[in-house]
């Protein structure tokens, strides 16, 4: 009797845990499919020496996103940053404060914000748009690192980076 109940005891907890991890393996990803992305978009870009070349740092599936902040790196000596300009997604919403701090090792740290007391914006779109001049032959990371996006209440918005590559 005592046999039995040990094993009917063991079948009752492995039932249990494995469908406990089957809820988690499925809440984990359905955040994934649906939460926010900050991405390059187009994430594989092609020039030449001489050309200019413009990529927009993207965002999808955001809710209420009231701030972000990234820093896109590349390699310098294959690309000069040129120029970058803020994107719709939030500007057509509210007045903004837009910054940037370009670092001529190869990087441009940006911050972007709604002022005032409004809510958030949900859904996709361009944070910023930036150029730059092909002034070598090679290969260079778009390399997005240094990603926060905050919520009307100030909390942290969870989210995944997709990073780009540029070759000549």
């Amino acid at each position: 009797m005592n046999k039995k109940l040990v094993v009917g005891t063991s079948a009752a907890v492995i039932c249990i845990l494995v469908v406990a991890i089957a809820f988690i393996c499925l809440d984990y990803f359905k955040k994934t499919e649906t939460g926010a992305t900050i991405y390059i978009s187009p994430q594989t870009v092609r020039g030449a020496i001489g050309q200019h070349i413009t990529i927009n740092i993207s965002i999808s599936n955001v809710a209420d996103l009231y701030g972000w902040q990234v820093k896109l790196e590349w390699n310098p000596q294959v690309l000069n940053f040129n120029s970058v300009t803020e994107g719709s997604f939030l500007k057509n919403h509210g007045q903004t404060f837009f910054s940037q701090k370009f670092s001529e090792t190869g990087s441009l740290v940006l911050d972007c914000t709604l002022i005032g007391d409004v809510q958030g914006i949900s859904g996709s779109g361009t944070l910023a748009t930036v150029e730059f001049y092909v002034k070598e032959e090679g290969t260079s990371q778009l390399r997005l690192s240094e990603t926060f996006l905050v919520d009307s209440s100030e909390n942290l918005i969870p989210h995944t980076v997709k990073n780009g590559q540029f070759t000549t």
